[in-house]
């Protein structure tokens, strides 16, 4: 019975370090690669908001002016999708389209709770999240990926890297299938 206790134990032990590692945010690691800190897992607004981070993201946060037109054409279709983010705090695209897309987002009121960032070292990894990355293949950052809500593992596209137009035409693009 003890054997069988310290076992159970173990495993318990094990999952709550998991999930404590997975569900740590805005983590900040110094990576030997990039030679400089990076956020690394998952991230939301607050983490960008954060030094060293916050003087990229308030910058282009702040300049950037989206076509109201397009923006208004996504309000009015279907909100049924979520949308996935995988970013680098050291990439200088993530540093320029990851605030654009999220100042769309604000623009729109589309939900936080919709949105989830996960943010990459130079290997395209994060403690907690290898499997998860390596199953939905992401070779470039940023990569946003759009989800159904209705079928959670029904992809409906991506944008990758930078936009094809502009990150509001391609969101569009992206979610008139719905």
């Amino acid at each position: 019975f003890l054997k069988l206790m310290k076992k159970f134990l173990i495993i318990m032990m094990s999952f709550f370090a998991i999930n404590t590692l997975q569900s740590q945010i805005n983590t900040i690691v110094f990576d030997s690669i990039a030679q400089k800190n990076i956020l690394i897992g998952e991230c939301n607004q607050e983490g960008l908001y954060s030094l060293p981070f916050n003087e990229f993201y308030t910058k282009e946060y702040n300049a950037y002016n989206p076509s109201p037109e397009i923006i208004n054409k996504i309000i009015n279709r279907d909100n049924n999708y979520k949308i996935l983010i995988i970013m680098a705090s050291w990439c200088g695209d993530s540093q320029e389209q990851v605030p654009r897309f999220l100042k769309i987002a604000d623009i729109m009121r589309f939900g936080r709770d919709n949105i989830r960032i996960i943010s990459v070292n130079k290997e395209k990894k994060a403690p907690g999240f290898e499997n998860f990355l390596n199953e939905i293949i992401v070779e470039r950052v940023p990569t946003f990926i759009f989800y159904s809500t209705v079928n959670e593992n029904l992809e409906l596209g991506r944008i990758i890297e930078t936009p094809q137009e502009t990150l509001e035409m391609d969101w569009l693009r992206i979610i008139e299938c719905l």
